[in-house]
């Protein structure tokens, strides 16, 4: 999956594609190490509630987490209905992940996933092989992260604003 989504990341963040290929060295790219807030050597002290792509306009302001809800709803909706689902909705495909398994809405482990997919895309290409989810590159530690973003979804999940993002991304995915 993330290598397939690393050939339409370029559209997703709004930058070239070739910054997402393989073999391209974005760790010393300030414009996407801002995006998503990473400084080399601090990986393990990485806060995903600052990471900039999270927020409108890239402005951190912790009443707007995750308001910038387009780029979550794109990773989910190549996640669970494929690449092409950012363009068109073709015919003759094959039947999307979204409807085998008659997905009608958020979860918060999908969105979780979203946000997890989002922050490790430029930086890494990897993890470091410890079994503990941690970047090779960055040393940001994606189990953490997923479960700091999952947590926080099912306890705010009833509240007007996380409603709210839930909506709009329920929108553009389903």
């Amino acid at each position: 999956f993330l290598n397939s989504l690393r050939t339409i990341a370029g559209g997703i963040f709004n930058m070239p594609n070739e910054f997402f290929v393989s073999k391209y060295n974005r760790t010393s790219l300030s414009q996407v190490t801002d995006l998503i807030g990473w400084v080399a050597g601090k990986g393990k002290a990485y806060d995903i509630f600052k990471a900039p792509i999270l927020y409108p306009d890239h402005i951190v302001n912790e009443k707007k987490i995750f308001r910038n809800w387009i780029v979550i709803a794109k990773i989910r909706s190549v996640a669970v209905c494929g690449k092409m689902s950012l363009y068109f909705k073709a015919r003759g495909r094959p039947p999307s992940y979204a409807k085998m398994w008659k997905l009608t809405s958020c979860t918060p482990g999908l969105i979780a996933f979203s946000v997890t997919s989002i922050i490790f895309i430029p930086p890494d290409q990897k993890f470091s092989g410890d079994g503990l989810g941690v970047g090779a590159i960055s040393s940001i530690m994606y189990h953490s992260l997923f479960q700091t973003v999952k947590k926080f979804f099912i306890v705010k999940w009833n509240h007007q604003h996380i409603k709210s993002v839930i909506e709009q991304i329920n929108g553009y995915v389903f």
